[in-house]
């Protein structure tokens, strides 16, 4: 995925394969789905210096256990990477209400896909969520790699704010600190601010809107 700011999107908002997994501004999916005959929207900007790009996911609940969704993402900077990403499709599965789910993303296009365990723990205000994947590129020849994340969020009301943070079998590879606000029932803003562990200069801001309707 060409860009800095690309590389670190794989853990803001499209965390497995694309923005299909948690609320943002974090990544790292719950085990919570769209409630049946619900939809949640949600939009997004990541940007830092001269590079950005935008984000689009929309999801719908089939049932009361499983949820289907689609995403994609515009580069809007550098021009010369200007252009739509591929578009994903995504399925997630309650297994146990509220703790433990499981998830399947795939592009359209080739054969990139992302499989994702899902935990979630809720200690008084605080909520803590791990997930645990496989995730290819598409690529021949190209191996595919183990990924996990961990969220830790602190409920206070109309306002959630927490950390996260995002690896694969080489290490740790990304923080994210941020928290939305709910303007209204079904409506939140959010920003965040990524950076790498590798590299204390590389790093990028997200913004973004979450609407359940």
């Amino acid at each position: 995925m060409p860009g800095r700011i690309f590389k670190c999107m794989l853990w803001i908002v499209f965390i497995c394969v694309g923005w299909l997994c948690g609320a943002r501004p974090f990544a790292t999916d719950d085990a919570g789905t769209v409630e049946q005959g619900l939809h949640e929207l949600e939009f997004g900007v990541d940007f830092w210096s001269e590079e950005a790009a935008l984000g689009l996911g929309f999801k719908h609940g089939l049932t009361h256990r499983m949820d289907l969704g689609v995403g994609f993402g515009y580069i809007i900077a550098p021009e010369d990477n200007e252009g739509f990403e591929s578009a994903e499709l995504g399925v997630k599965f309650v297994l146990i209400p509220d703790v433990f789910s499981a998830s399947l993303t795939g592009t359209f296009g080739d054969a990139a896909y992302a499989i994702n365990a899902i935990v979630t723990r809720g200690l008084g205000p605080f909520e803590i969520d791990g997930n645990i994947g496989y995730q290819t590129t598409g690529i021949v020849d190209e191996a595919g790699t183990v990924i996990y994340s961990l969220a830790v969020i602190v409920d206070a009301g109309s306002l959630a704010f927490g950390a996260e943070g995002a690896g694969d079998k080489d290490g740790l590879q990304y923080w994210l600190i941020g928290g939305r606000y709910a303007v209204m029932d079904g409506f939140a803003i959010d920003a965040g601010i990524v950076g790498s562990f590798e590299n204390d200069m590389d790093m990028n801001a997200t913004a973004g809107i979450h609407y359940e309707f």
